[in-house]
């Protein structure tokens, strides 16, 4: 289990830390910027990262297999999927204790603060659900059924409909989040992986891991308006900060395709290292730090000219990437 913290400045590893074993695409630094929690899956625990002196300052017992971690948008709380328990550990971030253990459905897979962080959502892999949390009272408080395999939940930025993906029967679930009612399915085909809106909130970007395509969702109408073609094993997304770029992972192809937001095209293919796993873009928007599973390192690409501008080595599978808030670190988590 390690962590490596990065300088973004020299892209170079600055510390190791003996902790970590994450799920992909895992939110890692509070809002504020100053702790790092790190999800420790196969074990009972998450470590507790002062990110001043990129040392850990606790270890908190959660429940089996913790998968995610999440933060409300004042930093006072996280919530942690244990994929192995069927609950969410509730923590208070000032004292970095356990509050709450709330049950919740078979598999939890991942959860998602709406933008108030009143609500959170918690993908339930095993019961084809989701589980809405009150957050002031920390209680579930509705479990909506929806499809086949369950992945992924993305809010609307106003925070008035939640997609789902649900990988195994090929659909999106389109949720009323005032009325928490599923209000529509988009059928776009089996092996769906993550949803992102644009920064405007007019647009959904769904990828086919299977298909290797990215789907269009025009989020007014709930309908498909283009299919991208990108790459096997099409799975992450990532929006520059001025929403006019989206980064996609291809797997299978070891590369990242940026695609043009304004015309839906595939503008520059960038080659990575072996099979990549999550990207990241800096908050200044200039720079995308892509993981590497199977080449052990962080490829770091130049926004403006789509480039490869530094290699990392990090010595282990690499799986989540995250920029602290201050754009000088990023913290990159084992993998599976």
């Amino acid at each position: 289990m390690t962590t490596a913290v990065i300088n973004v400045k020299t892209h170079s590893v600055i510390s190791e830390l003996s902790v970590g074993n994450a799920e992909i695409l895992s939110s890692i630094f509070t809002p504020d910027g100053k702790l790092a929690f790190v999800t420790n899956s196969g074990s009972t625990s998450v470590s507790v990262i002062d990110v001043l002196t990129n040392s850990v300052i606790a270890t908190l017992q959660v429940g089996i297999n913790p998968f995610f971690v999440a933060f409300t948008a004042d930093s006072k709380l996280a919530y942690v999927i244990n994929n192995g328990s069927t609950s969410v550990s509730v923590i208070d971030v000032l004292t970095n204790s356990v509050i709450a253990t709330l049950q919740v459905g078979i598999n939890p897979f991942f959860v998602a603060f709406t933008a108030d962080s009143k609500l959170a959502y918690v993908i339930n892999n095993g019961s084809t659900s989701v589980s809405v949390i009150d957050v002031l009272t920390n209680s579930v408080i509705a479990t909506l059924q929806v499809d086949e395999d369950p992945s992924f939940v993305a809010f609307t930025p106003d925070g008035k409909l939640a997609y789902v993906t649900n990988r195994g029967s090929g659909t999106v679930s389109v949720i009323d989040v005032k009325t928490h009612c599923v209000i529509s399915s988009i059928q776009l085909g089996v092996g769906l992986s993550v949803v992102v809106f644009t920064p405007d909130g007019k647009l959904a970007y769904v990828t086919n891991i299977n298909f290797g395509t990215m789907s269009v969702i025009d989020v007014k109408r709930h309908s498909v308006i283009s299919t991208v073609p990108v790459g096997l094993g099409s799975f992450d997304i990532s929006f520059t900060t001025n929403g006019k770029l989206a980064y996609v992972i291809n797997r299978g192809f070891g590369n990242v395709s940026v695609i043009d937001v304004k015309t839906h095209s595939v503008i520059s293919t960038v080659p990575v290292g072996s099979f990549p796993q999550d990207v990241a873009i800096s908050p200044d928007g200039k720079l995308a730090y892509v993981t590497n599973t199977n080449s052990a390192s962080v490829s770091v690409i130049d926004v403006k000219t789509h480039n490869l501008i530094a290699t990392v080595p990090v010595g282990f599978p690499a799986g989540s990437v995250a920029f602290s808030p201050d754009r000088k670190l990023a913290y990159v988590i084992q993998t599976q």
